[in-house]
């Protein structure tokens, strides 16, 4: 009987622990969803304030002479945002660079896919569904778990380094099929939308 009593008076004390647990993850992502909404907000005004008078034509010059780029660029494109995630996750004062560097990936990416938007005419959010749809829908989520994790080491709370490191590496597959879908589905869909654009 004492047992039960003792094993119930456990669970009761564990139960704020995991409470304010929850909050703590809760408020990590939340964190680092802010950051990256608040950096591609400013990327969009940017692109308004700061984009040439003659974009429709220089974009779909740089479109129609595209060619496959090198492997190692592939690489460094897929690959730079989630290594900076997993670098700072692993440094001191994480909870102040993730949310940096958050931000500044929130920007870039709004700023490039404003830009692609505005430069092609009615077209503009299909090209660039097209250009960035594998990296929105892999390389991005990923780079959302990886931060997200490391910002739960820095707030002291699981996983540990190594546990960082095992997920960051499971995420390789998925970095990698974005890659292969970009060198392949993604330039055969921008032929395609070259040649309709042409001929209208």
């Amino acid at each position: 009987m004492s047992k039960v009593v003792h094993h119930a008076h456990h669970k009761i004390a564990d139960k704020p622990k995991q409470e304010n647990r929850k909050k703590g993850r809760d408020a990590a992502l939340l964190i680092l969803v802010a950051a990256f909404l608040t950096g591609a907000a400013v990327g969009c005004i940017l692109a308004g304030k700061l984009a040439p008078s003659n974009l429709g034509n220089l974009l779909q010059q740089a479109l129609s002479s595209q060619t496959r780029p090198a492997l190692w660029r592939e690489l460094w494109a897929v690959f730079r945002w989630p290594m900076a995630a997993l670098i700072l996750g692993c440094l001191p004062m994480a909870w102040l660079t993730l949310p940096g560097v958050f931000f500044l990936r929130g920007m870039f990416l709004g700023y490039v896919v404003q830009i692609v938007a505005r430069g092609v005419a009615s077209h503009g959010f299909l090209w660039a569904g097209v250009l960035f749809g594998p990296t929105c829908l892999l390389a991005v989520p990923i780079f959302f778990v990886i931060g997200y994790l490391g910002l739960l080491r820095a707030a002291a709370q699981t996983p540990g380094r190594a546990q960082l490191l095992l997920g960051s590496a499971v995420c390789c597959g998925p970095l990698a099929l974005c890659i292969f879908l970009d060198r392949t589905v993604v330039l055969n869909l921008l032929d395609i939308l070259l040649a309709s654009l042409v001929s209208a």
